[in-house]
């Protein structure tokens, strides 16, 4: 037998250490109700805990301080290196998502998602000075380089604020594409970059496109749009130091959604890496002197799914990048990264399932749902963020180990609703650890997608993907309405099809519908706060009735019969014509739209799909009479 160099087996082992920490891991949930119990699940019918769950980490500027996003707790923490202690506490908006620090590290800016508003923190006090009208949905947020200006991913608006921090007042917003999640300031503060989490709205028979957003800080105006081909759901966004070549480092998830999804079982049906983007200078963005390419942190027979944070050691010798549906972080040298970069053919790279052997030289077992990765500015240790365990993973940088874990002080018992969680994030169900329920529902929603299923043969029943955010009392689901309950939709039909495993136990499909049930709808940004409608919104209110939409979009029942029906929308590559009638509720936040996503806007399914009156008499309709019936629906 050929013997491993050393090197190899140290690699090799510790992966293998990974692997099975992870399925000790997922052992511990295939466990039946009652050892659950034993290990502290408590039963469905228990008062809901008030986890915190950690998405989002920055340091103070001395490094002492570790500050953590809580998103179901809707605060902000303070944590003192030294002790591992939490030592202050913020209560901000409701669903913070992340925090930036002022260069002069004396105030903190905290984004808060469902509150459409930024905090303004005071870091000595730990108190809230001003509460900041921004955008819908802020996610990212970073300041500028000055500390003047405040730059806010808004992910319901598809837009980024511009906030003149001395005044406390918006000044611009610029165009992002869809959900812009993260934000980052260049190194050389000419820059801000903005991933967009979800793809461009493209015909459901096209790869997927995803941008990354470029903003001239200096003009304060877009500067660029850097387009990856062939990805979804940008998340984080590291950049490299100068020495190492100052690139860019953004995780993604790699779809291949024209194939039968059915196929799971033969791989390579959805695969994790990474964007490698080299920027350049400005002006070399303006002529598109743009270098991307894609490399994958997935092996042959197992994969890392839920690609999410990244970051960089201070002198560029390692990145970690989080896989959140693994519970897994990859440790990079990226020495060996820029080698495989230089030699192998670029446009191998996305499809090659034996580059992460190359580069990753660690994988190291985090705790639940990992996110958020950040190093400490001496290069020693890094911090990662656990969403649903209400800790922090310390690595030992120079020793490539999980050092130790520090305890955020959440509840220490599960709920069936969090072991649901837990499980909606978790792909060790899935053959090989493709995906998990979280892949394709980023977020409790949708992936942009439209995907084969269920259906062997290439390009037959093609649909859309759904949201899960209010989704409860919608029955039945699929697309054509097989399934009469989310039992049958996330018990066997997912283990048969989709994951191709034993899929959950009873009681872990009772935890995760449970979950899935309790997905709440976001607020409606097109509505006033007292409800009451705009003269537009009103005449548009007029024709749903008066065109009998409600007969199909029942108000009662989340704008759904709750029954599937042929009205003659099927394509030539739909086996049936039958299709479940969709809730209405937030409909203006998922184009794209019909059951096989060919609607790329609102609009298009009456102007472009509409010619036989089958979604409705609109025929007679005039232009704005259709405007105000669009107006009216984005209120629902």
């Amino acid at each position: 037998m050929r013997a491993v160099p050393k090197g190899r087996r140290l690699q090799r082992n510790t992966i293998l250490s990974a692997l099975f920490a992870a399925a000790a891991f997922a052992g511990v949930f295939a466990a039946s109700r009652s050892a659950a119990a034993l290990l502290g699940v408590q039963p469905s019918t228990a008062v809901p805990a008030n986890y915190l769950t950690p998405v989002e980490l920055r340091f103070s500027p001395d490094g002492s301080k570790l500050y953590v996003v809580c998103e179901d707790d809707d605060s902000v923490l303070a944590v003192d290196l030294r002790t591992g202690r939490v030592i202050g506490r913020a209560k901000v908006g409701h669903r913070p998502q992340d925090v930036a620090v002022s260069p002069d590290g004396k105030t903190l800016y905290v984004s808060n998602s469902w509150s459409d508003t930024v905090s303004e923190i005071d870091a000595s006090t730990f108190s809230v000075r001003r509460t900041l009208p921004v955008g819908w949905g802020p996610v990212g947020l970073t300041t500028d380089r000055w500390g003047k200006v405040l730059y806010v991913a808004n992910s319901i608006g598809n837009d980024v604020s511009l906030l003149d921090l001395s005044r406390g007042v918006e000044i611009k917003r610029l165009a992002a594409w869809r959900s812009p999640h993260q934000v980052t300031l260049s190194r050389d503060g000419r820059s801000v970059y903005v991933s967009n989490l979800l793809p461009h709205v493209a015909p459901p028979d096209e790869p997927p496109v995803s941008e990354l957003t470029v903003i001239d800080t200096e003009k304060q105006v877009t500067a660029e749009r850097i387009l990856i081909p062939g990805v979804v759901e940008l998340r984080h966004i590291a950049e490299a130091p100068a020495g190492v070549g100052g690139y860019l480092l953004v995780p993604f998830m790699r779809p291949k959604n024209l194939g039968p999804l059915i196929r799971v079982s033969q791989g390579w049906i959805v695969t994790h890496g990474m964007a490698i983007v080299r920027p350049g200078s400005n002006v070399q963005m303006q002529r598109g002197n743009i270098e991307v390419a894609q490399v994958l942190l997935d092996d042959i027979d197992h994969y890392y799914a839920g690609a999410n944070g990244a970051a960089f050691t201070p002198g560029g010798q390692y990145a970690l990048v989080t896989s959140s549906e693994a519970n897994v972080v990859s440790i990079i040298d990226t020495s060996k990264l820029q080698r495989l970069l230089r030699y192998a053919r670029k446009e191998e790279l996305p499809n090659r399932l034996d580059s992460a052997r190359e580069f990753v030289v660690r994988r190291l077992p985090t705790g639940s749902n990992p996110a958020a990765v950040v190093v400490s500015p001496d290069g020693r240790l890094a911090y990662i963020a656990n969403r649903l365990d209400d800790s922090l993973t310390v690595v030992d940088i120079r020793r490539l180990q999980v050092k130790s874990r520090i305890d955020l002080g959440g509840p220490k018992g599960i709920t069936a609703l969090r072991h649901g969680e837990q499980l909606f994030h978790d792909a060790h169900y899935c053959f090989q650890g493709q995906f998990a329920c979280a892949t394709c529902h980023p977020d409790n929603h949708i992936d942009g997608l439209a995907w084969n299923l269920e259906t062997p043969q290439l390009g037959r029943d093609r649909v859309l993907n759904r949201t899960l955010r209010g989704i409860a009392e919608t029955a039945p689901y699929k697309w054509n309405g097989h399934n009469p309950d989310l039992e049958t939709q996330c018990g066997l039909r997912i283990a048969k099809f989709l994951f191709q495993s034993e899929g959950f136990n009873h009681d872990q499909l009772e935890d995760l519908v449970g979950f899935i049930k309790s997905i709440a709808l976001p607020p409606n940004r097109h509505l006033a706060a007292d409800g009451q409608l705009t003269p537009l919104q009103e005449r548009g209110r007029e024709i749903f009735f008066k065109k009998n939409c409600d007969t199909c979009h029942t108000p009662e029942t989340h704008y759904t019969a709750k029954i599937s029906t042929d009205v003659g929308t099927a394509s030539k590559y739909d086996t049936s014509g039958r299709f479940d009638i969709p809730q209405l509720d937030r409909v203006y936040e998922r184009p794209p739209y019909l059951h096989n996503g060919e609607a790329l806007s609102l609009e298009e399914i009456w102007t472009k799909y509409n010619a036989s009156d089958k979604h409705g008499v609109t025929s007679d309709m005039s232009k704005e009479q259709l405007n105000d019936l669009i107006e009216y629906l984005k209120t629902l």
